[in-house]
């Protein structure tokens, strides 16, 4: 088997194989354990058996990207080069960040560049991504089946173990949580894999599962993943109907515009108690950013906030904006390196709008809403969420660029020519 063969299954059995790292080992848990709420700095008692799948799925994938790489060494891409640096710079400097205050990162953070560095070497066609979409909705199916079925681990549960019913849920079924602990983390994972759902070829299957996403989402009573689906459909939609020649600009400003928002909100200075205490989050964030405005805090600044910052509670996790997690952790330089790498990414899902592939936009435009209140990217953490960011995404960056496509404005069609 010649390595340009092999190339489509690598690129299949990565996403599959990224995509179990985290939700077969949370599966595992739901189904052998009760979930219940926990606060900042409490460890989530994971069975034995999620523990010893978790890390195995975790070697397979670092064993796959390492095979990937050393067998493209012989014939390492031309182009593309600068890109896969400025891929690869936040991740570089946030470890080197960490290493200076003494903080390793864990073995999942480690995984980042290897996976960057797999998928430019292989230059997987996007229409791959069909597979994660039809895994986003085998998630939803799973998680919506918990949620009727075992309750007790589907459900969003107080540490008294009484199911937790807020003023913002919209279902009377409780919160749904599914495989993860909390309602707006499935709904940040379903909504930000829902781009790749609309990538699924069949158009029945995919309505099917558009749907089922979208109930899921809505169980979830995540506002932000709801708006952020919301926008996604709206951008969809505004890139079909517009001319191939306005395809690009508009892919610019719509990306823009929600990424203005991120930033945008919380220095408007809202109210400590403005969106669920976020304001709060937001103003202290802010606070201890400038005491180290160049480097910031490092990314473990989250995990230990409560021993400085009695008043936010135990459930900063983390800084529920992007740009305040970014600026906060790692200062102006991350803010840098992190703008240069979107911008590159911008660039090229602008480049697949305008050959009729919108998947790379909206997945930008969800999860720069999803980012205005949650944290829905990371370099060392937020694994749950590293199959429906880091892959897509990194496609979207190395894939193949056809020169046309046979049918605009849905799934992306087989290129009748490719260019690297």
């Amino acid at each position: 088997m010649t390595f340009r063969r092999f190339r489509p299954d690598a690129a299949v059995s990565l996403i599959v194989i990224v995509w179990a790292m985290y939700a077969v080992p949370r599966l595992v848990q739901s189904l052998t354990t009760v979930k219940r709420r926990t606060t900042v700095g409490d460890a989530l008692p994971m069975s034995p058996l999620a523990v010893k799948l978790e890390l195995l799925l975790l070697l397979a994938a670092f064993a796959l990207c390492a095979f990937v790489i050393l067998r493209g060494t012989a014939a390492l891409p031309t182009d593309r080069r600068v890109p896969l640096v400025l891929m690869l710079a936040p991740w570089i400097y946030v470890v080197v960040r960490d290493l200076y205050i003494d903080h390793v990162p864990t073995r999942g953070g480690m995984l980042y560049p290897l996976l960057v560095v797999a998928i430019w070497i292989l230059r997987p066609q996007l229409r791959k991504l069909a597979v994660l979409g039809y895994l986003v909705v085998l998630t939803a199916v799973a998680c919506v089946l918990l949620g009727i079925f075992l309750p007790e681990s589907g459900i969003f549960i107080s540490s008294s173990g009484a199911a937790v019913a807020p003023t913002k849920e919209i279902l009377p079924l409780g919160i749904l949580i599914g495989i993860f602990t909390d309602g707006n983390n499935l709904g940040q994972y379903l909504v930000l894999g829902l781009p790749t759902v609309m990538l699924i070829p069949r158009r029945a299957v995919r309505a099917v599962g558009v749907a089922v996403t979208l109930f899921a989402i809505l169980w979830t009573s995540s506002r932000s993943s709801l708006a952020a689906a919301g926008l996604a459909g709206v951008v969809w939609a505004l890139l079909a109907i517009a001319p191939s020649i306005l395809r690009r600009p508009l892919s610019w400003f719509l990306v823009g515009a929600t990424a203005a928002v991120v930033i945008g909100w919380p220095l408007s200075t809202p109210a400590d108690d403005a969106l669920t205490n976020r304001g709060a989050i937001w103003r202290h964030s802010l606070e201890a950013w400038r005491n180290n405005p160049w480097f910031g805090s490092g990314s473990n600044w989250y995990s230990v906030l409560p021993q400085h910052v009695g008043s936010l509670g135990g459930f900063a996790f983390h800084g529920h904006n992007q740009f305040v997690q970014t600026i906060a952790t790692g200062g102006l330089v991350f803010v840098f390196l992190v703008a240069a790498m979107f911008k590159v990414i911008t660039r090229a899902a602008a480049q697949w709008s305008m050959r009729g592939v919108f998947a790379p936009v909206a997945l930008l435009a969800a999860l720069f809403a999803s980012s205005t209140l949650e944290v829905s990217f990371g370099f060392i953490d937020r694994a749950f969420l590293v199959a429906v960011t880091v892959l897509p995404l990194m496609f979207a960056v190395f894939a193949p660029l056809p020169e046309r496509c046979a049918r605009v404005g849905g799934s992306p069609a087989n290129p009748v020519r490719s260019r690297r």
